[in-house]
């Protein structure tokens, strides 16, 4: 078996781990193990189905302003080689870690690849994470490949960069959707439109507000349902407000994080994606494999 080490510096970021729950359940019929280094514990982690065991945790993931930049960069990449004693491989789950990589790899004299998942309007932030410096990436749809690509101006010469669609195991999500919903999430009979996902500025939670207001203008009876939680209490507050001026409080339900969405995204009778930018949501594919109707922002990245 070889082994990778797949680094994440977002351990709050409920698609990134569901995304890596599916490559862990993909990873020993190819022939490999995956340990993990997040930032910090999060009861997501367990959740996603991530191995306790092979899961290990590195505060330098993320920035600290205590240390001067370069100092941090090295302490956290020497602790990261030391946790990749043996390894094959270095994984960035999302660019953000990748500085960390690359010098943690050049230590190990190992590759590294990176996934670009994240979708930024100019190259300032390809820059800060050094994407320049990658040789190996791979990014979830040909538009987020191509935004960092025009972002830096090209890749260096003799750069492998692909385009690796996220996978869905149908079957299982079938067994998931199967299972009771969660109470008080499902309202027979009446009629409900909802998202799901990490409820930040990105995915937009708010526009869907907006379009229900809309919607209720022509059809009264119906609701919105918020499937995950807000992890930035004042953007959340903000929201509140908005669906407190517009009268809707009885009409929005947010659900919080739930371990299994499924049955209750099965059971919307609109899927909505409001997305600000989504270089290729899990969400929707999982909306699709349960026959939903889906409505979606015309946006790529």
């Amino acid at each position: 078996m070889r082994r990778a080490v797949v680094t994440l510096a977002h351990p709050a970021h409920a698609g990134m781990l569901r995304a890596l729950g599916l490559l862990e359940q993909a990873a020993a019929a190819h022939g490999w193990t995956l340990d993990y280094v997040l930032a910090a514990p999060d009861p997501l982690v367990a959740a996603a189905g991530l191995p306790a065991g092979r899961v290990a945790y590195l505060s330098g993931l993320r920035r600290s302003r205590r240390w001067p930049a370069r100092l941090r960069l090295l302490v956290a990449a020497l602790g990261l080689a030391r946790r990749a004693r043996g390894a094959d491989l270095f994984y960035s789950a999302t660019l953000s870690s990748f500085p960390l990589c690359l010098v943690a790899g050049r230590l190990r004299r190992i590759p590294r690849v990176v996934h670009v998942y994240s979708s930024y309007a100019d190259g300032a932030s390809y820059r800060k994470h050094l994407l320049g410096h990658a040789r190996d990436l791979i990014a979830p749809s040909a538009d987020s490949l191509a935004l960092a690509r025009r972002a830096l101006g090209d890749f260096r010469p003799g750069t492998r960069a692909r385009v690796v669609y996220n996978g869905m195991d149908v079957a299982r999500l079938a067994r998931e959707a199967a299972a009771p919903a969660a109470p008080g999430l499902v309202a027979n009979g009446v009629p409900t439109i909802g998202m799901v996902g990490n409820l930040d500025e990105r995915k937009n939670p708010a526009l869907l507000v907006e379009a229900l207001a809309a919607v209720r203008a022509v059809l009264p009876d119906v609701r919105a349902l918020l499937i995950g939680a807000f992890p930035d209490a004042a953007y959340a507050a903000r929201v509140d407000r908005r669906v407190a001026a517009l009268g809707l409080r009885d009409a929005v339900t947010v659900s919080g994080f739930l371990t299994n969405p499924f049955p209750v995204v099965r059971a919307l009778d609109v899927l909505v994606h409001p997305a600000r930018r989504d270089p290729f949501p899990l969400a929707l594919l999982e909306g699709m494999a349960l026959g939903r109707p889906i409505v979606a922002a015309a946006v790529g990245g």
